[in-house]
């Protein structure tokens, strides 16, 4: 039961009194199953996200006063991240919260709080998995949504499993960013033949993976996408096809955005199968 309001002389009702007391045994549940912004209301009650994708619970100001508390929790596979929106969140340990994970989110304030994780992961990883999204069938492009938050500064994106309509790159594109891709491509082929290309002010990274009728990957590293910073991008560039070059790339994109989504892109063709799996770095 959430927290009551009473007035001035109003009776105190038996019944009152046995749902005060019951929420001590069986507190208020209210489930979600996408991304979630805190409310008043959930003051004093349990907040369950049941999703098997990565999720979020945003904290904002000025809805819960000093010494209010809630509870927490993840019962899909999906990671669910505590988020500052406009409130400051803090913590001695993780934001994210696995499945069967939980904590308490406690106010010091009306826009300050802290996070007590009361169950987290329990083994050490220097990659904790955020999501994975399944490719369809013939599609021209993939979004991936809530992958970078402040959660983690760096990413392991791993592009793999399905196969392409054509011999063909795939391409990366951050958020709705469509100018400003520097990059570098440093390329050979099996009998040794050397060439360097790159992506000067382009509408995306055009080279962080290739793909064939066959099969098609990516390995991509992502520096800061979701800082005010210069985002960073290092990837694998492997051709399958005997003939072709392969190499390394190396590239930036030219403005401080904060990113917390992005798109893969066949360059030319279509993609079925496969998934596309966002790992975090841990700082420590």
């Amino acid at each position: 039961m959430a927290i009551q309001t009473f007035t001035a002389a109003q009776v105190l009702t038996a019944a009152q009194m046995n749902a005060l007391q019951a929420n001590d045994y069986n507190q208020t549940v209210s489930t979600k199953t996408a991304s979630y912004t805190l409310v008043a209301a959930d003051k004093g009650t349990r907040v369950v996200m049941n999703s098997a994708s990565a999720t979020t619970i945003t904290v904002n100001t000025s809805l819960f006063s000093a010494g209010d508390t809630l509870i927490l929790q993840n019962i899909s596979t999906g990671v669910c991240t505590v988020t500052a929106g406009t409130a400051t969140v803090s913590s001695a340990g993780p934001l994210a919260i696995p499945q069967n994970g939980s904590g308490i989110l406690y106010f010091t304030s009306a826009g300050v709080s802290i996070y007590y994780p009361s169950a987290v992961t329990t083994t050490s990883s220097a990659l904790t998995l955020i999501s994975a999204t399944t490719v369809g069938t013939t599609v021209s492009s993939v979004a991936v949504s809530s992958a970078f938050s402040a959660t983690y500064d760096n990413y392991k994106v791993v592009v793999i499993g399905g196969i392409m309509s054509d011999n063909t790159n795939l391409k990366l594109q951050l958020g709705a960013t469509t100018t400003g891709y520097y990059a570098f491509v440093a390329r050979g082929t099996v009998a040794g033949a050397a060439d360097f290309t790159g992506d000067n002010n382009a509408s995306s990274f055009a080279r962080i993976g290739a793909g064939k009728t066959d099969g098609y990957y990516a390995d991509i590293n992502i520096g800061d996408p979701f800082a005010t910073k210069q985002t960073k991008v290092e990837s694998t560039y492997i051709p399958t096809n005997t003939g072709s070059s392969m190499g390394k790339v190396t590239g930036f994109i030219n403005n401080t955005t904060s990113y917390t989504a992005f798109t893969i892109i066949p360059d030319g063709g279509t993609m079925t199968g496969g998934a596309i799996y966002v790992y975090g770095y841990a700082k420590s």
